[in-house]
């Protein structure tokens, strides 16, 4: 049965993108400040699951719009996209009625920042110096150190890293000159934005930060 144009996989969230995507990218019919990527680690939904799981790998998603899932590309008042004949390849494959040819393509082969960035000298160095210093993986260990009462063990440590975060995309937009609307693809999300998968709150108390446990934190060295 052909597409009704209902508009609900395009308000479900912009795609996913695969290497077969790349052209779209490098020649504009998909820019990258309409890109953000979810990092290795990071928890996310895969909406074959239809649930919230740590990303293996990283993810090169289209955003969404105005802080709705909504694709950016999506035209909700016509009910089209605004990129048709240059849409990526999960949205050629999707059939909301026959889900067989999106799962049989939905974790393979998936673009990353390596494959559009590599060759922009500095950028990349940029990219790989923040994965090393605040990857998720880093971040899940610090956490998993547990708090006593309400008081994180490494909070010191996961600050840190918080802060050079947000120092990196001032300085990149400052001082290198990048469109800021790039950044969460250069650099994933803010950790100020992504600090809840962790069930932490990031707070501000007589003039400094502070992360603050929810009442869903749990971890080794727990204290009542």
């Amino acid at each position: 049965m052909d597409c009704q144009r209902c508009g609900t996989c395009c308000e479900k969230g912009g795609p996913a993108l695969h290497q077969a995507d790349q052209p779209l990218v490098e020649a504009g019919h998909v820019p990258a400040h309409c890109l953000f990527t979810i990092r290795c680690g990071e928890l996310a939904r895969d909406n074959i699951q239809d649930a919230l799981v740590p990303m293996t790998d990283e993810v090169i998603k289209i955003k969404g719009q105005k802080g709705r899932w909504t694709c950016w590309f999506y035209d909700h008042e016509n009910r089209a996209c605004g990129i048709y004949a240059h849409r990526p390849l999960e949205c050629r494959v999707l059939n909301c009625r026959d889900t067989r040819k999106i799962e049989a393509v939905y974790a393979t082969e998936r673009l990353t920042r390596k494959d559009l960035l590599a060759q922009m000298q500095g950028v990349w160095e940029l990219v790989v110096e923040h994965e090393s210093r605040c990857s998720y993986d880093h971040l899940r260990h610090l956490v998993e150190k547990g708090a006593v009462g309400k008081q994180l063990k490494m909070e010191a440590a996961i600050l840190e890293i918080m802060r050079y975060d947000a120092h990196l995309r001032q300085l990149t937009t400052e001082k290198g000159g990048l469109d800021a609307g790039m950044l969460d693809f250069i650099f994933g999300r803010p950790l100020d934005q992504t600090i809840g998968m962790f069930d932490l709150r990031l707070v501000k108390e007589n003039g400094r930060y502070r992360l603050v446990p929810t009442a869903k934190f749990s971890g080794p060295g727990d204290q009542p």
